[in-house]
């Protein structure tokens, strides 16, 4: 039986539809090119026809709430509300155990009754209903006066089916990277720490989920899009995958043929890539984002990180490592700094009061980078999203090897590498799943959003996407965008445009890159 945390997931009776891959509908290549002739219902371009529900969830008001949960305010006029989904564990087995996913839309007083709605996922990075709010709240909202958003928080995290499967030291090994409030220790002894912390909740989890503690990855993740599919009775879905979410989108694409119909990849990471080679770009990105943070935060004038601000945040690292920053660990530290960055808004004082709480703890008062560390684990360190995401691992690191990456990569990437190299034991002891292969085709060219300093994945991984897309046979239009934070979508009302246009009727046409301003 599966066992899940609190009152979130009722382990239930009988589904009644399969939502393991199928051939769906015929798949359209490269926007059109060399398909067979539309169907009556298609439109006339050949692109996939989205459409509204035919049949409806029940949806309840829950802005209080979920502005609430993520300490956020509400955005005004906008209504969020809440619903939920249930779904067989197991898509492959529908008549098993199932749990409940959370859903949250997104929509303005001038959304059309009948406008198709976009489902987006942001993973296991944060929960995808915090990702909505932020969109809600920022320059992304433009896109809600045509198409309501709704976000499918991630099964595992807290509000779908939320996982209670690790001990309090091990969830502290994990938020430290095995440092847990020692910093009397030698690199060596950490990541053995590290390494047995993960391993025993590894075997914690897998006794505790067991037969399900291999069904957390992206294919699972995409099962669930597609009982959203099947739910709402349509034959295509609009997709938004931010981030990790972008692999998600990728596997119901390739799982579910033909059912994505518009297929939107905002700051995608690098999908199949293995374990290394992910940690490797994501040390070079952030490091970069950082990097642009302080050079705002000091064109802002009088940034309180002082002139140099990339060496203030490394004495504070510094300080974590060497247990002089009030209980915080380096990795919370940072984990802290890089989320606060990826979800401030785009303003001068959020910056300024993010660099205010780097600098207070530098000076030995750590309180209010404390609170940023405490949102950032309650954020990107539930169970559920430490679960989905080794069970995505591929090509996992042996712990002999770390050392040797530590050392290499913060000669790159200062403030960045050792913890990128660290957190790679975060999965030892996990068994391995089956990697989801990459679609051979796409019913639709791709939408997408390149941003350039993405401070949770560090961006790249569009570049990284080139040779899936030749594979697939399809031509993605690129939009970068040079602006701080996670999510171009979110934070970009050209970007919004250009998404708003591009799930209409007719293809979007030359050039396939663009660019926004940030």
């Amino acid at each position: 039986m599966l066992a899940l945390a609190a009152a979130t997931v009722t382990v239930v009776g009988v589904s009644s539809c399969a939502v393991g891959p199928d051939t769906g509908p015929e798949v359209v290549h490269g926007g059109g090119g060399g398909a067979q002739a539309p169907s009556s219902s298609e439109a006339p371009t050949g692109l996939p026809p989205i459409e509204a529900p035919r049949n409806e969830l029940d949806w309840s008001d829950c802005a209080p709430q979920t502005a609430n949960r993520w300490n956020v305010d509400r955005p005004d006029g906008v209504s969020v509300q809440c619903a939920d989904l249930t779904v067989p564990v197991n898509p492959y087995r529908p008549t098993g155990d199932t749990l409940t996913v959370a859903l949250t839309r997104a929509a303005v007083a001038d959304t059309p009754a009948d406008a198709v709605p976009v489902v987006l996922t942001s993973g296991s990075d944060l929960p995808s209903s915090r990702t909505l709010m932020m969109l809600a709240a920022g320059p992304g909202r433009a896109l809600l006066a045509e198409h309501p958003v709704v976000a499918i928080d991630r099964r595992g995290a807290p509000t779908s089916g939320e996982l209670d499967c690790m001990t309090r030291e091990e969830r502290a090994a994990m938020r430290s990277n095995g440092l847990a409030g020692d910093a009397a220790v030698s690199q060596q002894q950490r990541i053995d720490r590290l390494a047995g912390s993960a391993s025993s909740a590894a075997g914690g989890c897998t006794e505790t989920l067991e037969p399900h503690q291999l069904d957390f990855g992206e294919a699972f993740a995409a099962a669930d899009i597609e009982a959203l599919r099947i739910r709402w009775g349509v034959d295509q879905l609009a997709l938004v995958g931010v981030g990790e979410g972008s692999d998600v989108v990728l596997a119901y694409a390739g799982n579910f043929s033909g059912r994505a119909g518009r297929i939107i990849l905002d700051t995608p990471t690098p999908f199949g890539a293995n374990a290394r080679d992910r940690a490797a770009a994501r040390a070079t990105g952030v490091q970069a984002a950082l990097r642009t943070f302080t050079q705002r935060c000091n064109a802002n004038g009088s940034c309180p990180l002082g002139a140099d601000g990339t060496a203030t945040i490394a004495d504070v690292l510094a300080k974590g490592r060497a247990g002089d920053l009030g209980g915080l660990s380096d990795t919370a530290a940072l984990s802290a700094i890089t989320t606060a960055v990826a979800l401030a808004p785009d303003r001068p004082a959020a910056t300024t009061e993010t660099a205010a709480a780097i600098a207070a703890a530098n000076r030995g008062d750590t309180r209010a980078l404390q609170t940023l560390a405490d949102r950032a684990a309650t954020l990107r360190l539930a169970d559920g999203q430490l679960v989905a995401r080794c069970n995505d691992v591929s090509g996992p690191v042996g712990q002999n090897e770390i050392p040797g990456l530590i050392d290499a990569w913060t000669k790159q990437n200062p403030l960045t590498g050792s913890d990128s190299a660290l957190s790679l034991m975060r999965c030892n002891g996990w068994a391995s799943s089956t990697p989801v292969n990459p679609p051979s085709a796409l019913p639709v060219d791709p939408l997408l959003l390149d941003g350039a300093n993405d401070p949770i994945n560090g961006g790249g991984g569009a570049e990284a996407l080139g040779g899936l897309f030749i594979t697939a046979g399809t031509t993605p239009t690129t939009v970068s965008w040079d602006g701080l934070g996670y999510s171009v979508l979110a934070r970009s009302a050209c970007a919004a445009d250009i998404v708003a246009t591009y799930l209409g009727d007719e293809p979007l046409g030359p050039p396939t890159d663009r660019g926004c301003p940030s």
